[in-house]
């Protein structure tokens, strides 16, 4: 069994790219300078970069919900989303991590049921990718990159390559499996509720 599934979307009709872009007020995402900073689990969001896409999320958010409306089709009605995706940048030429360990979603507190959705908004390929049970996927912007992130092994290594990868990724659940949750994500620090963690299209 495939370790994911790759979608595609019209980047010219929805450009994410070119929205992150303008919000990081950046000419090229693959340009991002390097970095010697490690990241951890507990500041693997906390960059320059994550702090002006938080802020300005409002200029992304209609293009990444109707990215979420185009991937799940007919059966939008029937899932939550991830109110607001998770940011990564995968710096060039560095040290840096985009992501602190190694994990499956589940052993952070994330629903079982739930399903991953990795967005790249550059080139991604060997050491700047993300990697899904210890391979690396190779993918383009425009490509979304489906999996079990719940219940996978994933995680990155050390880009050695001369190309930042950007990306964003969200989760969704059945609304027929969502359980309401206490418990906080890593990243934001918000309980798994509907209205918090989860939203509705």
């Amino acid at each position: 069994m495939a370790a994911f599934t790759r979608l595609h979307y019209d980047v010219g009709k929805i450009p994410l790219g070119d929205l992150v872009r303008k919000v990081l007020a950046v000419d090229d995402l693959e340009g991002l300078a390097a970095s010697d900073r490690v990241a951890t689990r507990e500041t693997d969001q906390s960059t320059d970069y994550h702090k002006r896409f938080y802020e300005a999320f409002d200029a992304v958010e209609p293009a990444y919900r109707e990215l979420a409306r185009t991937l799940l089709g007919a059966d939008a009605e029937h899932h939550y989303i991830q109110r607001v995706p998770t940011f990564r940048v995968h710096l060039r030429n560095s040290l840096a991590v985009a992501v602190g360990d190694w994990h499956r979603d589940s052993d952070f507190g994330h629903d079982p049921n739930e399903v991953n959705y990795w967005v790249p908004l550059t080139r991604a390929y060997g050491n700047n990718t993300v990697w899904i049970d210890k391979e690396p996927v190779r993918a383009e912007y425009g490509d979304v990159i489906v999996f079990d992130g719940a219940n996978t092994w994933h995680g990155n290594v050390v880009n050695d390559t001369d190309i930042s990868r950007v990306s964003m990724d969200f989760r969704t659940i059945p609304r027929d499996k969502y359980r309401p949750n206490d418990k906080k994500s890593v990243s934001f620090g918000m309980p798994f509720l509907l209205g918090e963690y989860w939203d509705v299209l």
